[in-house]
């Protein structure tokens, strides 16, 4: 085991996470004050193969106050490739003063293994359960470079009254063609839309296979939810929506060619956002920007925001571990 050394004011040790943590991992996800169901290793683990697991377990006085989900890749330490938010997971009484001395740990342990970098996303505040931006700070005076700044397109559902510009629109497409969604428990139904659709726009296949979606809508059958639109009997949209904490997350979403002619999509996105979540504090629409959020794609963003969404960000940051000298 791998201990960092004992920070003078506060006495944090680190250690790697391990498989026979899996419980006290999740217990601790479950009691933070900014965790979401990502960071569950069930989700985690189930790619597994494609990354070098590097998750941390942050210790005060031998009690577990803070994880970090993470992954190696060479000589940078990363909040972790594979998920769409990382950061630190903290304790619902944490202090500012102990965060500030939780990154000093971090690159006085990382330093000696080789690290050069850490790599660290930050979770939106729309995720977090009590406001919980210590991480914030301490990546100010530690010098932190801002990379990254995805524009994401969110809804206050409890607050968002006014009706979208598609809201009449809707209304007679789905009396005209029968629209109608339905929840379903896997993606069989909707996922070869969901696939076309993006080899067909972005050259690509979703980053979950359909084996994979359906085993971890399996697993988290509370957070992981497949939305079918029907006309009449035929599958003409689909969507996969991520609920986490406070938030309906859109992760996935397709409408077939003969589902556009029909108003598929308009009717998809205003049922998830008016109808489907009315018990959820925020609707977050995905992200509009491209290459590290360097490109804006205003077109897919007006759209969005014509619903009524509004602009949070998804914020990445790198910190030299040059030095691990203590910024307390």
């Amino acid at each position: 085991m791998c201990q960092a050394r004992k920070m003078q004011k506060y006495n944090i040790t680190i250690e790697r996470y391990s498989a026979d943590s899996a419980s006290v991992w999740d217990d601790f996800v479950n009691n933070s004050k900014n965790g979401t169901f990502l960071f569950k290793r069930a989700y985690m683990d189930y790619h597994a193969d494609r990354f070098e697991d590097f998750s941390l377990m942050v210790y005060e006085n031998q009690k577990l106050i803070a994880v970090l989900p993470a992954n190696k890749k060479e000589t940078i330490l990363y909040s972790h490739q594979g998920l769409t938010y990382g950061s630190l997971l903290v304790t619902t009484e944490i202090s500012q003063g102990l965060v500030l001395a939780i990154f000093d740990a971090l690159k006085a342990f990382l330093k000696p293994l080789g690290f050069e970098k850490i790599y660290y996303k930050t979770i939106p505040a729309i995720y977090h359960k009590l406001p919980c931006e210590e991480d914030l700070y301490a990546l100010f005076r530690h010098n932190a470079k801002l990379v990254v700044r995805n524009c994401s397109t969110t809804f206050d559902i409890q607050k968002s009254k006014t009706a979208s510009k598609y809201r009449l629109r809707v209304s007679n497409a789905a009396e005209k063609h029968n629209l109608r969604y339905e929840i379903h428990e896997n993606v069989d139904a909707f996922w070869p839309i969901v696939e076309k659709k993006l080899n067909q726009k972005h050259g690509v296949l979703p980053v979950h296979s359909q084996t994979e979606i359906n085993l971890l809508q399996t697993s988290l059958s509370q957070n992981i939810q497949g939305i079918a639109v029907y006309s009449d009997d035929k599958i003409v949209a689909g969507a996969v929506v991520y609920l986490a904490n406070d938030v309906a997350h859109l992760q996935y979403a397709a409408v077939s060619p003969e589902g556009e002619k029909m108003g598929a999509g308009e009717f998809l996105y205003e049922s998830l956002i008016h109808k489907l979540y009315p018990e959820f504090r925020y609707f977050d629409f995905g992200i509009s920007t491209e290459k590290g959020g360097r490109f804006l794609n205003e077109g897919l963003i007006f759209y969005k925001e014509k619903f009524g969404g509004n602009t949070i960000v998804y914020d990445h940051y790198e910190i030299e571990i040059s030095s691990a000298e203590s910024v307390m």
